[in-house]
């Protein structure tokens, strides 16, 4: 201990005063050196305190060391009162001000770097007595009595316990090459560094937590760098899974801007489509007017003419007959009386007959559409962003806002005093007012958007669509006898058995449209083939298939209001629509038993409201339909047979509505008619047994009503049409056979022209429709 005391004497001789108190100390303690080291370590702070006092401190120091408490070495140049500076980590001790209040003094030299000149160094647990050792571990300060004399938890635990003036502090760093890179030093005290503090983001020395980090959180640096490296490993999880996610919206935004595109296509293509409905619409009620304009004016110019040839005739008569009476001037005796009295009767009948030639002065009258109609079409249709969790409720949407907007034309269609684009000939009485164009304000705008138009007009109006001889013929249609005096031979036919344009193999479906053209279901060829009035070919469309404008043995077919094709695609089991000229717009059904799917469906009917009734043969039901394919009920014929008087269960072919709404049924194979109401809910009529008699049927096949509610029905087997009125009571029958034609070519359905003469197709034996005996002959025929 000899360098210690010189070390003492050293730092006591430096000072410009010394007080007599530390003299004696000094030298006492140099005389006793070696057996008490606390009291060198009280002369060491005593001496360190007299040193950085003031000089004009120094003699009041002096006269009272044994009741100040020695100045901290390590104190901040500042007035401010800290807390205890020393501790386990992140403590605060705040019991230790009250101690500082009471010992703060004024520090007018410039201490040491990190240290407070007004906070006092004491003991740990007892806080009053001046501490000898400390904790490296725990990094507390503990006085010799709490130390040795008290079990702590530093004891128990075999902690490292050193005196504190064995540990510098202020560090010397080490020269070692081999240390300098594997151990790191404070830049502040060059001690080696054991702790990181996390608010500042270093690496601090034992000093540093005493002082300038006292109220720091800081760790030990093995525990902080585990810490930093699971710190580190989450963040590269982090990035990893932040780059997945990242990854995943980008596919998602791509696949999101294919989607759009391809949704932009779909509304293009949409727009185009509805708009056209709106185009077409307005081309083919012009077409339609102008077409009956043209009707009008020819059937009016061929009257008058007429009128013109009789009035000519009568002249030219008159004529002959002044001649005659003044060359009988010259006549004497009885040839004068006799070329008086004949002149007489020919001047009488040329005057009886022009009083009887009266042609009624007509003009044509166009009323004007309703122009307000026209804001509504421009507002007509709409294109929303919609988010794709909503896209289950865009056609409930869409179909509210369409009834909304049918509702607004009805109203104003309404709120007019005439009905728009409408014809008005005065002293006529044969035209029709026809429901589909004029007066049946239910009748939707749109085209093709048909399940506004039967909803509605299911919903709205209670008047039940009737049938037409010719759906949308602006004419009454009534059947008439045949026009040539031989039974069964008629006035032309077309049709040959052949796969050509105009040939047809074993063909049902048969129709006649408001343009009189005479359309064909092509069953064998899978076609569907159209002929003008006079049976000469104008177009077919359709191939053997299951896709949108393929069939697979096609049966009934019929026209609706507006020109549109309606197809039964009896072996695809569904209903297809076309367009007049044959462009596919829509089809429904599929095979099955529930409601809207078809087993085998065989022939087809509408009615003024647009519904679509089928005879669905293997089901033994028919069903109701709207005009774009919507279920709307069914009748199964299971309680039409009571008396089980009747071969086999119903099995319904031939279809049509009468002009009182009801629903014609053809019983094939228990030969019959039965006749439903318009609800669908119970059998009317029914009438027919197997027989060739008067009231009997045999296999009856396809049926068509005219205009006054009589039924025409094609009695296959009988080989005749038979007439009936609108209760089901026979009027008369028309016989077809003729030469050319045998047993085997039955007539299968039958039509009305505009002119109410018959349209028969015949359809021969599966076995006999390739014969070539069979090629010579025609199967459509017109009476």
């Amino acid at each position: 201990m000899t360098s210690f005391a010189n070390l003492t004497q050293s730092l006591a001789s430096s000072l410009p005063s010394t007080s007599a108190t530390a003299t004696s100390a000094t030298s006492s303690h140099s005389s006793n050196e070696q057996e008490d080291p606390l009291a060198m370590t009280h002369i060491l702070c005593n001496l360190l305190e007299n040193m950085n006092k003031p000089s004009s401190l120094q003699s009041v120091a002096s006269t009272s060391a044994s009741s100040t408490v020695p100045y901290d070495i390590w104190a901040l140049p500042s007035c401010s009162s800290l807390q205890n500076p020393i501790g386990t980590i992140g403590r605060e001790y705040n019991s230790n001000s009250n101690n500082n209040q009471n010992h703060t003094k004024e520090d007018n030299s410039s201490g040491s770097p990190g240290t407070s000149s007004s906070v006092s160094i004491t003991c740990f647990r007892c806080e009053e007595r001046t501490p000898t050792t400390r904790c490296l571990e725990c990094n507390d300060l503990f006085c010799h009595e709490c130390c040795h004399k008290v079990t702590s938890d530093c004891q128990l635990r075999e902690h490292t316990l050193l005196p504190i003036h064995q540990i510098s502090p202020i560090g010397v760093r080490p020269n070692s090459v081999t240390n300098e890179k594997e151990v790191m030093y404070c830049e502040l005290h060059c001690d080696q560094v054991r702790y990181y503090c996390e608010a500042c983001i270093i690496f601090i020395c034992q000093e540093c937590t005493l002082w300038v980090h006292k109220d720091h959180c800081y760790t030990p640096i093995k525990g902080a760098l585990d810490m930093c490296r699971v710190g580190v490993f989450r963040a590269i999880e982090d990035t990893k899974t932040g780059t997945k996610a990242i990854k995943t919206a980008i596919d998602r935004a791509v696949a999101m801007s294919k989607a759009y595109e391809k949704e932009t296509a779909e509304a293009n293509m949409k727009i185009r489509k509805a708009m056209r409905c709106y185009a077409q619409a307005i081309e083919d009620r012009e077409k339609y007017l102008l077409d009956k304009v043209e009707k009008m004016r020819q059937a009016k110019m061929n009257e008058l003419s007429d009128h013109m040839n009789t009035l000519r005739g009568i002249l030219a008569g008159l004529a002959h007959t002044n001649e005659t009476l003044v060359r009988s001037m010259d006549s004497e005796g009885i040839d004068l009386f006799m070329a008086k009295e004949k002149g007489r009767a020919q001047v009488d009948y040329f005057s009886c007959m022009f009083k009887n030639m009266y042609v009624t002065e007509e003009r044509i009258m166009f009323v004007p559409p309703n122009y307000d109609l026209v804001d509504q079409l421009k507002r007509q249709c709409d294109v929303q962003p919609i988010p794709a969790s909503s896209t289950h409720n865009i056609n409930t949407a869409s179909s509210v806002q369409s009834r909304q907007s049918l509702l607004s034309l009805q109203s104003l269609q309404s709120a007019q005093s005439y009905t728009p684009l409408t014809y008005n000939i005065s002293g006529t009485s044969s035209l029709r007012s026809l429901p589909d164009y004029t007066s049946n304000p239910t009748r939707s705008t749109n085209y093709y958007d048909h399940s506004i138009t039967s909803s509605i007009a299911m919903d709205s109006n209670p008047a039940r669509g009737i049938g037409q001889a010719i759906p949308g013929y602006w004419m009454s249609v009534t059947v008439r006898p045949t026009r040539s005096p031989v039974s069964g031979v008629p006035m032309f036919s077309f049709g040959r058995e052949g796969q050509d344009e105009g040939q047809v193999s074993r063909p049902w479906g048969l129709c006649v449209d408001r343009e009189g053209n005479i359309i064909v279901a092509d069953r064998r060829n899978n076609r569907i083939q159209i002929f003008n009035s006079r049976g000469e070919f104008k177009t077919m469309f359709g191939s053997k298939g299951t896709g949108p404008g393929e069939f697979d043995l096609p049966a009934g077919i019929t026209t609706d209001t507006y020109g549109r094709i309606i197809v039964i695609d009896k072996d695809n089991h569904r209903v297809q629509v076309f367009t007049s000229s044959g462009n596919f717009i829509l089809k429904f059904g599929s095979f099955g038993k529930e409601c809207g799917q078809f087993q085998y469906p065989w022939d087809v009917a509408v009615n003024t409201l647009g519904n679509i009734v089928v005879t669905d043969t293997r089901n033994h039901r028919i069903q109701l339909f709207t005009s774009d394919g919507t279920y709307i009920t069914k009748f199964v014929f299971e309680g039409a047979n009571p008396a089980k008087m009747l071969k086999g269960p119903t099995t319904p072919r031939g279809v049509c509505f009468t002009t009182s709404g009801n629903i014609i049924v053809s019983d094939f194979e228990n030969h019959r008619l039965l006749m439903v109401d318009p609800t669908l809910s119970k059998v009317l009529h029914c009438v027919g047994r197997e027989g060739s008699g008067i009231g009997e049927l045999n296999r009856p096949s396809g049926i068509v009503t005219d205009d006054d509610g009589r039924i025409i029905v094609a009695d296959s087997k009988n080989h005749r049409v038979l007439v009936f009125t609108s209760e089901l009571r026979i009027l008369w029958a028309v016989d077809l056979k003729s030469p050319g034609l045998d047993d085997k070519d039955r007539p299968s359905d039958v039509a009305l022209t505009p002119e109410g003469y018959l349209v028969v197709l015949f359809e021969t034996l599966p076995d006999t429709a390739r014969d070539i005996s069979s090629h010579g002959k025609q199967y459509i025929k017109v009476y």
